[in-house]
Parts: C-alpha cells; sequence; structure tokens
C-alpha cells in the first residue's frame, strides 16, 4: 500500500514539474527551489520538455540543452509584470474615479444652483456635500418602568382585583303543571359578583339582575372560597343591576383580610382597542381569567326587549360571567359583564355595561334598606303583562297595565285606576311587574314614593303623577300579634 502512494506522490510530482500553464505563486517558487539543489545531470542523459516554449532552444555540441540561470529568472519577470500590470489597472480606475467624481460635482453645481445653496446653508460648507457625515451614535438609555410584558400585567391585574371577585350560586324555583297540578322543581344556577362598598353592617356585593331574577336562594362564594348566604339589598331590572348584601358577622377576620374592594373605573374615558380583563364564574366553575380588546362603545343592543347602551369586547363571557368585571390594565373596573352573542356564524362579540352608567344606579341600590316582609311598602294593584306587539300596534305606553285596584288600598287613596299604565317608580322606568314589584317593596311601608303612570283622556294617552304613602301588606298586617 505505501509502494503504491509513493508511486502516486511521485507522479504527481512529475507533472507539477513539467506542467506550466497552472503555475501559481507558492507553486512556482518551490520548483525553482527543488531545481538548484538537484545535481547537474549527465547531458548525454538529461532530457527534459522546454518550460518557456516561447523562447528559441540553445543546444550545446553534444545536442542537450544547458541549464543556466536565466530560466529561473525569466519565470519571476513574469510574475513581476503580472503584479505591476494590476498595479497600472488599479491606477487608472483610481484616476477614472476620481474625474468622474469632480465632474459630477462640478456638474452638479453648474446646473443646480439653487439646489447647492440650500444645502450649503443646511451643511454650512459646500465641500461637505458629499462627504459621510460624521454620526456619532450613542447607547440607547435604559428606561425607568423597564419592558413591558402583556403577559405580567394580565397576571398582576388579576392578582390585584381577585380579592374583590365573587362567585354566585343561586336556586330557582320552577312551577310546571300536570292534569292541573302544580310541580315545583328547583334549578341550580350561578353567576359572578364585585365587592363595591360596605357599610357598618354589610359587605355590599354588585351583580347583574338577571342572575338573581326570580331565585329563591342566593349564595355568594368569596375570594377565600367561603360560602356565605345573601340577600337582594336593591335591584333594577330595567339596567340589570342588583345590589347583594352580606352581613360583615357572619364574616371572620382571615376572610375579611382576604378580600377587598374593587376600585370603579370610568368607562366614558376608555378607548377602543385597549386591552381588557374579564374575571367570572364561567359555567360555575369559579373565577375565571379572559382577555381581549375593547371593541366599541355605545352599542344599543336589546336585550328581552329592553334597549341598553353596552361596551363591546372580543373577551371571552361565557354562561355564569354575568355580574362579573371588564377591567383595564389599571385594575379599575370599566364594565359589568352582562350578555354576548351566541351563534356559529358570530364569534368574539360580548358586551358590558359600562361602569359610568351603572355608578348612579348602584350608589342608589346600596343606600335602600334591607326589609323584611312585614317592613316592605304595598301599593295595592294587580298588574297585567301585555304583549310588546300591544304597545307597538296601538302605540300605547311601554310600563305595566292596571288590571285592578285594591279597595282602601295606598293605590285607590292617592287616584290611581284600573286601566291606567304604571311607567315610573321615582324616576325609575318599569316595564314589568316583577320590576314594579320589586321598585315598591324596597321600600319601607309608610314611605311616600313617586308614581308616574299614562291614562287615557280623550282617546289620547296622558301623563300623570302621584304621591303615593305605601302601606303595609294586609294580609301581613292581620297576622301581627296584638
Amino acid at each position: 500500500m505505501d509502494s503504491n502512494q509513493n508511486n502516486s506522490n511521485n507522479q504527481d510530482t512529475n507533472t507539477n514539474n513539467t506542467t506550466n500553464d497552472t503555475y501559481h505563486f507558492w507553486a512556482e517558487e518551490s520548483a525553482v527551489t527543488k531545481e538548484c539543489e538537484c545535481p547537474q545531470p549527465e547531458p548525454d542523459t538529461f532530457e527534459v520538455s522546454p518550460s518557456f516554449p516561447e523562447e528559441p532552444e540553445q543546444k550545446t555540441a553534444s545536442g542537450a540543452i544547458p541549464l543556466s540561470d536565466d530560466q529561473p529568472k525569466k519565470k519571476e519577470h513574469r510574475f513581476f509584470k503580472s503584479f505591476l500590470r494590476c498595479v497600472g489597472l488599479a491606477a487608472c480606475f483610481g484616476v477614472v474615479a476620481g474625474v468622474s467624481f469632480f465632474g459630477i460635482r462640478y456638474a452638479f453645481y453648474r446646473f443646480f444652483p439653487q439646489e447647492t445653496e440650500q444645502l450649503e446653508e443646511v451643511t454650512g460648507n459646500k465641500d461637505l456635500l458629499f462627504q459621510k457625515p460624521n454620526i456619532t451614535i450613542a447607547s440607547t438609555p435604559v428606561s425607568e418602568v423597564g419592558t413591558m410584558d402583556a403577559s405580567e400585567t394580565v397576571a398582576s391585574v388579576v392578582e390585584q382585583t381577585m380579592p374583590a371577585m365573587v362567585s354566585i350560586q343561586t336556586l330557582r324555583t320552577t312551577t310546571s303543571y300536570f292534569f292541573g297540578q302544580p310541580i315545583y322543581n328547583e334549578q341550580e344556577g350561578g353567576g359572578s359578583g364585585i365587592i363595591v362598598g360596605s357599610n357598618e353592617d354589610e359587605l355590599l356585593i354588585a351583580t347583574n339582575y338577571h342572575v338573581i331574577d326570580q331565585t329563591s336562594s342566593v349564595q355568594a362564594i368569596l375570594a377565600d372560597d367561603t360560602s356565605h348566604a345573601v340577600t337582594v339589598k336593591g335591584s333594577d331590572a330595567k339596567a340589570d343591576l342588583a345590589i347583594l348584601a352580606l352581613p360583615l358577622s357572619d364574616l371572620t377576620q382571615e376572610t375579611l383580610d382576604s378580600i377587598d374592594i374593587a376600585v370603579l373605573g370610568d368607562s366614558d374615558n376608555s378607548k377602543i382597542g385597549q386591552m381588557v380583563i374579564a374575571i367570572g364564574n364561567a359555567l360555575g366553575y369559579g373565577p375565571t381569567v379572559t382577555v381581549g380588546y375593547l371593541s366599541a362603545k355605545d352599542r344599543t343592543v336589546t336585550i328581552e326587549g329592553n334597549d341598553m347602551n353596552l361596551l363591546q369586547t372580543n373577551a371571552a363571557i361565557n354562561a355564569g360571567n354575568s355580574g362579573g368585571a371588564l377591567l383595564n390594565t389599571k385594575g379599575e373596573v370599566i364594565g359589568i359583564n352582562n350578555a354576548k352573542l351566541s351563534s356559529t356564524e358570530i364569534e368574539g362579540i360580548c358586551f358590558a355595561i359600562p361602569i359610568s352608567e351603572a355608578t348612579p344606579i348602584l350608589d342608589d341600590l346600596m343606600s335602600r334598606e334591607i326589609l323584611s316582609d312585614d317592613e316592605k311598602g304595598y301599593l295595592g294593584v294587580s298588574v297585567m303583562e301585555l304583549d310588546s306587539a300591544i304597545f307597538q300596534d296601538y302605540n300605547w305606553p311601554e310600563g305595566v297595565y292596571v288590571s285592578s285596584v285594591s279597595k282602601d288600598s295606598a293605590a285607590e287613596k292617592a287616584g290611581i285606576y284600573q286601566g291606567d299604565i304604571i311607567t315610573h317608580v321615582n324616576g325609575t322606568k318599569v316595564t314589568t311587574a316583577n320590576q314594579l314589584v320589586n321598585a315598591v317593596t324596597s321600600n319601607r311601608h309608610g314611605t311616600v314614593v313617586e308614581i308616574t303612570l299614562q291614562r287615557i283622556i280623550n282617546g289620547k294617552f296622558s301623563e300623570f303623577t302621584y304621591s303615593v304613602t305605601l302601606q303595609q301588606n294586609p294580609s301581613i298586617e292581620s297576622t301581627v300579634p296584638r
């Protein structure tokens, strides 16, 4: 194997020594050194192909080509000639480039004098117009606030606001009939709430009216996972808002330390496109966080015949999120989640009640008393809910139709008659029987309330407002011990 390699190497060496058209600088230098070190062969046995065929052969008398010092020098001369040729070409290129540069600059000065003056005014020296500007790039200062990471922002807001979030569990009693016999069923439900205030005796929780509507039992689950019975302190069906009251006496110090009151923001100053965070008891699983953006403001949405002015967001809002908070990145409540559009053709269209519109209503509801049945006010009317088509087809005012008035009742004494349509109680619009009952019974008997109604006079509806002193419910009054 070594012998074959040696033979191969020898063949390569011989090829390099006899081939003249593939010379490179270092190969040529090696060949010259090798020639000088070799002993001079005998004239009659030395034969070699000419290295420079363009030179005439000089032979001795014996016919052999003598070795001389001129041959390697000719190789060196060829290399230096090539080198000098390259240097000459480079010099010519530099001269041509310089002439072109100054020619272009002269032409610019000659044909564009106004532009030249303007540039000279900016730079202060026309000789600098075509020079590379001296620019110093400074390092970017590090912000004192630091870089903002969206996920860290959301996590921070959630950590800050979660103590004010409440999960709500409800029981509703439904009635069905079988061969005329009533059958009562209890149905579990759920929603969300926000701790918005407190007084000396109560913790106050805001939620949607439809969360607690027609419920027989309401439980609030606080941040420490403790569950507590709550009562409806006040509600406004038209605004879809309600306030729940939880007695502070029912809470331990550990629970009080784990909860907080939410910060209510200003939805009027919120901006479309800003990030928002929704927290609520989605599907009854407990506090759930979703993130999106404020898609639109002042959306008019009709919910169960009730026109509402709402915020629109693409943050996911599911069943159980109702009554929960819609927060900005400062941790302020800007909306109370209450509705979504659901369809296979719709995605990411959810709604919340603007907190700026909800705040005065919540303030009014929080100021109401929680009354026992024997303390609640009584109006003394029977009402009927009419189909909305009747109001539209006959151009009737929207409200609650009075089908009868009890004798010697507060309503009769005030001048309310059968056929009247009650539209407002203390300025709050009512459109259903349940809304009217809640508006009246949230006041203690003996309280004077303003009842606004519409009455037909000469074939046309006219508006009247009566001051009514509420009385105690006669059925309860008769049972009070004397």
